[in-house]
């Protein structure tokens, strides 16, 4: 996916940023071809996805590697929404404003394949009807499917790319309602304990949580949207716990592309994330239970001018993951998240951890990070 994240936090400062983003709107805005040798160049499903507003199922593809129909036209249309709010941040962050707003319209497309009857996300057809006999998880526990073909999704299923909504997650809120999001995200991260959140026998599309599969790897965050941040507290250190170790299945149990899994598992330990990947033009990070009692972050001075940013956990422990209450250089802090510049400006996060959660911190819904359609990204 697009990384418009480096631009907007001047790790690219030595490059061309106007080249790169007439790099990344071309992309966006050109059909992708076929190579001979196989594989492709661009955005298979493009030229649809714009026709529709989503990659429709069941139709013929001429762009196709796998087959002959279009390969995870759900999945891609949820990936390709998420492309384009980033592009639009790029856009904002170099003041091209009709681009801005041409790309922000497209990444609503997400809403697209949303069911508002079942409250999740589905393979559509062109004609704007459902695919029938809809299962959110293939149930079968015999099942070995990778979910290449034919469900709509890639390497997954209907219950686990409903979260795949994360530029825009107080509105995904929203549309399942904050009840039964809470409901149905605790339920999965539930039932997926007892598997260590990675699906034996690789059967992604039989899986709740798979978070060795980048579309589950935000999902501990979720809670910090929908009002219970203590859930995120206790599942992101549950997949610390169970997911991640010494051994040789728990050193590389899932898919590492990128190092993503690692990353993953260093972020989670300092008790900070970023559910939209950090691509907006004010980015931030939420905060969870972090692993120490304290990390320091130097930051480099070439890029920026705070010296180091502390975070320090007192009394946590593996049974006080909860926070009960923090500080953000020295002023209380009521919500689960703060900006990246205050990051980078240098400081320190106090954060005071108990055995029990307290249902009061961070819970309001106006303590809810930013997401695109409840702020002004």
């Amino acid at each position: 996916r697009l990384d418009a994240r480096r631009t907007l936090k001047s790790l690219v400062a030595d490059l061309r940023v106007d080249k790169a983003y007439e790099a990344v709107k071309k992309t966006l805005t050109t059909q992708g071809t076929a190579l001979s040798s196989g594989g492709i160049v661009g955005n298979r499903h493009l030229d649809v996805y714009l026709k529709y507003g989503f990659v429709p199922y069941g139709e013929k593809s001429h762009h196709n590697v796998f087959g002959t129909t279009y390969e995870g036209p759900t999945s891609n249309t949820l990936e390709y929404a998420f492309d384009d709010w980033n592009a639009a941040q790029f856009a904002k962050a170099l003041g091209y404003e009709e681009d801005y707003d041409y790309f922000t319209r497209r990444a609503y497309n997400y809403k697209n394949v949303f069911d508002s009857e079942t409250k999740y996300v589905r393979p559509k057809y062109s004609d704007g009807t459902w695919m029938p006999d809809f299962e959110p998880i293939n149930k079968d526990e015999h099942s070995t499917s990778w979910s290449w073909l034919g469900s709509g999704f890639v390497e997954g299923n209907s219950w686990q790319y409903t979260w795949m909504v994360p530029h825009d997650m107080n509105e995904l809120v929203k549309m399942i309602g904050r009840e039964e999001f809470n409901r149905r995200l605790n339920e999965g991260f539930e039932i997926s304990s007892e598997y260590s959140f990675s699906p034996p026998g690789d059967r992604f599309s039989a899986a709740y949580v798979n978070h060795g599969n980048q579309p589950c790897m935000q999902a501990a965050f979720l809670f910090n949207y929908s009002g219970k941040p203590w859930l995120t507290q206790y599942w992101a250190r549950e997949m610390m716990n169970k997911y991640y170790g010494s051994t040789p299945i728990h050193g590389w149990p899932g898919d590492e592309d990128q190092g993503q899994g690692g990353a993953w598992f260093v972020m989670a330990a300092m008790g900070l994330f970023e559910v939209n990947g950090g691509g907006c033009v004010e980015p931030f990070y939420e905060i969870s239970s972090p692993l120490f009692e304290k990390v320091t972050i130097h930051l480099d001075e070439k890029y920026y001018k705070g010296g180091k940013f502390v975070i320090e956990a007192k009394n946590v422990s593996n049974e006080n993951r909860y926070i009960q209450s923090a500080k953000l250089n020295g002023k209380k802090l009521s919500k689960p998240w703060f900006y990246h510049s205050e990051l980078v400006n240098g400081g320190e996060l106090e954060l005071i951890m108990g055995k029990k959660p307290n249902y009061k911190w961070g819970s309001r819904p106006q303590d809810a990070p930013p997401s695109m359609s409840s702020n002004t990204q």
